[in-house]
């Protein structure tokens, strides 16, 4: 092959990520401010783990892939590091050498799978001595947030293989009460948000349930449970007939790409449908799905029917009615850990496309009960709850519907005329950082970007509250031109003689009382 060009480096990013603007980080750090400010109210302390983790200490969980190298970014640690036996002690060969690898690792799927992790590493030696047991594991509560990677294949709009999780999470508690209280965080984390109670619903379900309903239709090995619930959480997408068509023999999507089927029995295929069929058309009470529900003669269907019934009765008593939470067999959620109560929040508001087409969001966060998670790492199940927020796509929401708050007001912004004047800036600056207030010099300052004009744009672009303006006149005066850029903006719509607007907005103010009347213009409190 002939390559008539050298090969060059071309500014691009990595397809699925993003470059994310002041705007956006603004209202994603919004998000989690006041997530945050809520969790902490119920307990739950502020923990972080790394990004990178070992791949076994992730286990297979993603919702389409069973294997580390699919759905997740893994490649091998360059580091050589010794296997380890269940004991926690080094393997060795014949020859008593202890065997080496390069371990697999992966970027973070979620932030659940590290928080099995963390506590599992905590607990280990305790573990290996016996001093942990089932049932009496230690509870744990804390909150998380930060980006997570998934390898998407195929990107629809709006999905990115960089995504953050803002997550809050119970481990070693198997009170359904603390399933029920995970709802209602979220209820308030959102509302916190500024999301008001009608514009979202909570949906409840139970995987104990789905699973005693598939094993009294004979299903009970867990590879082909997990594959029949795959194809159930599609439904949303799918409906209905497209869940039945890829449980039968496959079909063909909108593009014409062929949908491989699990090709199951047909009276299987049968009882499932017929099943999901009674739930689909929506508007049954929380009472009258559990009063359907009770139908299904199985133990396991029984015991996830009884952890409903507990929800409810919870629900109803802390005034959490139909119009906010609402029992939906048909979900599944998508992880492959969940093993009792799940649920997830679903937006009501809709937005305009750019054809003018309704749409909706959709589910903006979700969590659910993985007492298993922990026993691939410890060697015993502790009990778990959880539930995360999708930062991004909820920020998504608050943009498509129009409910992003004011942008937030930039630094004070200090013009820069005259170079020699620069000890002075600093001065003034400095004196007001120590009083609290944000402040920026301007120092783009190369040849025609001196003018007023280009610097007051650029504060500008930054929502500059106030701009303090000082030449060598102001100087010999011992004064500073004092513009309240805010106040400007807002006169403008209504003054538009320049005399009387400078007036109002503009003040010559001695420097001896400059940090007292911009904090006074600011709202801020000095001592």
């Amino acid at each position: 092959m002939i390559v008539s060009k050298q090969r060059g480096i071309v500014p691009r990013k990595i397809k699925g990520f993003r470059d994310i603007d002041v705007s956006l980080n603004q209202l994603k750090l919004q998000i989690i401010e006041r997530a945050s400010a809520v969790y902490k109210s119920y307990g739950f302390e502020h923990w972080d783990t790394p990004i990178l983790e070992y791949a076994d200490c992730l286990g297979k969980y993603m919702p389409d892939d069973d294997t580390v190298d699919k759905g997740v970014y893994a490649f091998s640690n360059p580091e050589i590091e010794p296997v380890y036996a269940t004991d926690g002690e080094p393997l060795r060969d014949e020859s008593n050498d202890v065997i080496m690898e390069n371990a697999f690792v992966a970027l973070r799927y979620d932030l659940t799978a590290p928080l099995a992790r963390v506590y599992a590493e905590r607990l280990w030696m305790d573990y290996l001595r016996g001093q942990v047991k089932v049932g009496k594991a230690p509870l744990f509560r804390r909150f998380q947030y930060g980006p997570v990677y998934r390898y998407e294949i195929k990107l629809a709009p709006g999905r990115f293989r960089e995504f953050w999780q803002l997550d809050f999470d119970s481990v070693g508690t198997s009170a359904i009460s603390s399933d029920a209280e995970a709802c209602m965080i979220l209820s308030d984390a959102l509302e916190a948000i500024g999301l008001k109670k009608d514009t979202f619903r909570i949906k409840v379900n139970n995987r104990k349930y789905l699973k005693g309903f598939l094993a009294s239709l004979g299903i009970d090995k867990t590879e082909a449970e997990q594959d029949i619930l795959r194809i159930v959480d599609k439904y949303d997408k799918i409906g209905l007939e497209g869940v039945k068509a890829e449980l039968g023999a496959g079909r063909t999507d909108k593009s014409g790409a062929k949908i491989v089927g699990l090709n199951l029995d047909k009276t299987l295929v049968t009882g499932i449908y017929d099943f999901l069929n009674q739930f689909t058309e929506g508007g049954q009470s929380r009472k009258e799905i559990i009063s359907r529900l009770s139908k299904i003669d199985n133990a396991i269907a029984q015991e996830g029917l009884a952890e409903l019934q507990q929800m409810d009765e919870i629900f109803d008593k802390l005034n959490f009615g139909e119009e906010n939470v609402i029992f939906e067999p048909t979900l599944v959620r998508g992880m492959a850990y969940y093993t009792g109560p799940i649920f997830e929040v679903e937006s009501l508001q809709t937005y305009r496309n750019k054809r003018g087409q309704k749409k909706q969001i959709g589910s903006i966060c979700g969590g659910g009960r993985y007492d298993g998670l922990v026993q691939q790492l410890l060697g015993m199940s502790v009990p778990a709850v959880g539930a995360s927020i999708g930062v991004d796509r909820l920020a998504e929401l608050l943009i498509l519907t129009k409910q992003v708050p004011e942008k937030a007001d930039g630094p004070v912004f200090i013009a820069n005329f005259d170079d020699n004047l620069m000890l002075d800036y600093q001065n003034i600056a400095r004196k007001l950082r120590e009083k609290g207030v944000d402040v920026e010099i301007y120092y783009g300052c190369h040849k025609g970007f001196r003018g007023l004009k280009k610097q007051l744009s650029y504060a500008d672009r930054k929502n500059c509250p106030v701009a303090i303006l000082i030449g060598g006149d102001e100087v010999e005066k011992g004064i500073a031109t004092v513009r309240n850029l805010k106040l400007g903006k807002e006169l403008s719509a209504t003054i538009t003689d320049k005399r009387e607007w400078r007036a109002r907005v503009q003040k010559e103010i001695p420097l001896d009382s400059l940090s007292k009347y911009v904090a006074g213009l600011l709202g801020v409190y000095l001592v």
